[in-house]
């Protein structure tokens, strides 16, 4: 089945959703313009930017009342700069290192850590490098939400890096949309669509619909393109205080010339490869990587009349991958570009996730003030379904100088390899406080207890266990200083399960991570502008190592026990300023400094870079004409040891120049051009994936002509 009668069935799915469904909620433009809505009220989103983020704690707070640091891109910056996936998007975003692996793969990290957590409209999600939320398209987002440190007290299990919140776009107040068209560099095109229309005579019920298709070339040899999105989603006001809102999504990705792994670092003799053409690829046109996406939720609110609010939301999701791929290892020679191993692959895998999450807030009282409270309860579950194929066929590597078309293609075995099947069960409840000590003082505490459930077939590191009763307490005081300025402090944790047993046969227990931190929040321009710093320290305790003490393994088996001790630590501060000093200038600027050493006092992360620069402007110079750039530094970055004689790679810092240009032809149309890389700049994305490096991408352009009713 072709991508277009695919994209078909969804569209018609997404229809019959559409006709058939009443269900509800407004996005930000009908939140502020409906206010006979108890609902739309309590979630109305006024002053900072970043007012009435949830992400962190799960209470109504604003951004100067949450401890903890948050940053929020929205649809501004998405669109003035074309920023198309969730991955383009993180390269925006402060405080992350979003890394592209491979042709069709990317990783985010923060603080020295991996992120793991995503949230879709707040309700936690697995990330899987192997599936497709780090390319799902910003066309069905509304804003892309990131808190950075712990975050274990709404989303439980991870990393104390960050958690991405992914705020999906809801029906306009007013009925309207667009339709666009963009061609760039290499032959890409890119169509986009977004309608948002009343079905009702009274107004209560509203739908939106978003899609985009894309399809082109690369700046990577041999590598191709072919994407689809289409989003759908309806809500419906059931009374003045209950909303219902239900929506699906449909996504394909289906890449050819697909690169499994990245280029050699260096060469045989020990020098680096680093001069290989940036379109160098170890893939051949029979590569490829699809990858296939449907998506489901529901959410129900309802205000009542004393304050409290109650939301339930369930999210469904099935993803499905198949690759034919190549992995190539080794280093090549310096003269001949010949010597590189590879391993085949066929590779076929089966996700499911099912989040269901029920959550109440709202104000009380003791001692005279009035303060604020949310509890909730989360109920996930996942499980993949993975099958590996070999071949028997003789495989002839070509010269890495003289690629053409690679290898040839290979028939891959009808009887799997090995098979592995994995399943993470979840399910934690949370309580947190916003306690109004005086007019300035506020302090916010909070409390999670997790179950977790992990079973894993596989013959290569089969594991079955449970952590009951994971406590992951949150702390955080925040004190005006005076009615535009605040300063804060805070403590949260997270953690992350582990199946290693110690001498006694009992489990060692999850991998504890913290995160401290202190900081100064402001709002500026009557609210228009906010700027912050923070200062943050990152702990990972009860890091399971071999016991040194073990000399045998356990009785009746071949494992040796293990003990938790201290892990790795990171320390850093950031800086952000973020929004609109006047009405002619939009600014995102930020710098974070981030140090990571791991337990013996070593480099944790040499291959993350230790300062970053984020700077990006948008400029409105005429009624007419938008002009905008975005600048990305960072520092130098090293791999020790990975040469073929033990030699350290590395790489010096560098300096990414996007620009941008619109201009509005009349009321309905508008032309914009993009130019990424502006000064065409050589660099690796990254060099820690499997010892190996990625390029990012050359100088590249896009064109697109919009039109809006």
């Amino acid at each position: 089945m072709n991508m277009f009668t695919k994209s078909s069935i969804a569209l018609a799915v997404a229809s019959i959703t559409l006709s058939s469904t009443a269900f509800a909620q407004q996005d930000t433009e009908t939140q502020q313009s409906d206010s006979s809505n108890d609902v739309s009220e309590r979630i109305e989103i006024t002053g900072s930017p970043l007012d009435r983020a949830t992400t962190a704690t799960g209470l109504p707070l604003t951004l100067r009342q949450t401890p903890q640091s948050i940053s929020i891109i929205d649809r501004t910056f998405i669109d003035g700069f074309a920023l198309d996936t969730v991955a383009d998007v993180m390269q925006f975003a402060p405080g992350i290192q979003a890394q592209q692996a491979e042709t069709d793969r990317f990783f985010f990290r923060s603080r020295g850590r991996d992120v793991t957590n995503f949230q879709f409209d707040g309700v936690p999600i697995a990330y899987n490098s192997f599936f497709s939320e780090a390319l799902a398209d910003s066309v069905i987002f509304e804003r892309v939400e990131i808190v950075r440190g712990a975050t274990g007290l709404l989303t439980g299990a991870g990393e104390p890096s960050a958690a991405i919140n992914l705020i999906r776009k809801r029906p306009k107040a007013e009925d309207g949309g667009y339709a666009s068209l963009g061609i760039g560099s290499w032959s890409n095109y890119r169509f986009e669509a977004d309608h948002s229309q009343t079905l009702s005579e009274t107004g209560n019920v509203k739908a939106r619909v978003a899609m985009a298709y894309e399809e082109g070339d690369s700046y990577v040899d041999l590598s191709e393109k072919e994407n689809a999105q289409i989003y759908a989603v309806v809500t419906a006001d059931l009374t003045t205080q209950t909303r219902l809102t239900a929506g699906a999504d449909y996504s394909e990705r289906n890449p050819k010339g697909s690169m499994w792994g990245a280029l050699p670092l260096f060469y045989s003799d020990g020098t680096q490869a680093d001069d290989l053409p940036v379109s160098t690829t170890t893939a051949s046109p029979w590569n490829r990587w699809d990858r296939e996406s449907t998506n489901a939720f529901v959410q129900v609110e309802h205000a009542f009349d004393n304050g409290w609010d109650v939301q339930f939301d369930v999210e469904r999701r099935e993803g499905k991958m198949d690759g034919y791929l190549l992995y190539f290892s080794g280093f090549p020679d310096k003269e001949t570009g010949t010597g590189l191993g590879t391993s085949p692959n066929h590779y076929v895998a089966d996700r499911e996730q099912t989040s269901v999450r029920f959550l109440a807030s709202g104000p009380f009282e003791l001692f005279g003030r009035e303060h604020q409270l949310t509890a909730g309860a989360l109920h996930s579950k996942q499980t993949v379904d993975s099958v590996s194929y070999g071949t028997n066929d003789p495989i002839v590597v070509p010269s890495i100088f003289d690629w053409g078309n690679g290898v040839e293609s290979v028939d891959f075995n009808q009887t799997p390899n090995y098979s592995t099947f994995e399943s993470y069960k979840q399910q934690g409840v949370y309580a947190a406080a916003q306690l109004s000590l005086t007019d300035e003082l506020t302090t916010i505490i909070g409390n999670r207890l997790t179950t977790y459930e992990t079973t894993v077939e596989s013959p290569f590191s089969p594991s079955d266990f449970k952590n009951s009763g994971v406590n992951t307490p949150y702390f955080g005081i925040v004190y005006d200083i005076s009615d535009i300025i605040s300063t804060y402090a805070s403590y949260t944790e997270i953690f992350k399960p582990q199946s290693a047993i110690d001498a006694n046969f009992e489990l060692v227990g999850p991998v504890e991570g913290s995160n401290s931190e202190i900081g100064i929040k402001g709002d500026f321009f009557n609210e228009a502008l906010t700027a912050s710093f923070a200062v943050y320290k990152v702990k990972e305790d009860n890091l399971a190592i071999t016991d040194p003490d073990a000399a045998e393994p356990l009785p009746g088996t071949n494992i040796y026990p293990s003990i938790g001790v201290a892990g790795a630590e990171s320390e850093g501060y950031e800086l952000e300023l973020n929004g609109k000093p006047n009405d002619a200038l939009n600014i995102f600027v930020s710098y974070t400094h981030n140090e990571s050493t791991d337990r013996d006092g070593s480099d944790y992360a040499p291959f993350l870079p230790e300062n970053m620069v984020k700077t990006s402007v948008l400029f409105q110079a005429s009624d007419a004409l938008k002009v905008g750039v975005n600048a990305n530094w960072q520092s130098d970055i090293s791999n020790p040891g990975i040469g073929p004689n033990g030699e350290t790679f590395t790489q010096d810092s560098y300096t990414v120049v996007n620009a941008m240009a619109s201009y509005q032809l009349t009321p309905q149309w508008d032309l914009s051009l993009n130019v990424n890389n502006l000064f065409d700049e050589k660099y690796y994305s990254s060099i820690d994936f499997y010892n190996q490096g990625f390029f990012g991408a050359e100088r590249n352009f896009e064109l697109s002509v919009k039109y809006a009713w």
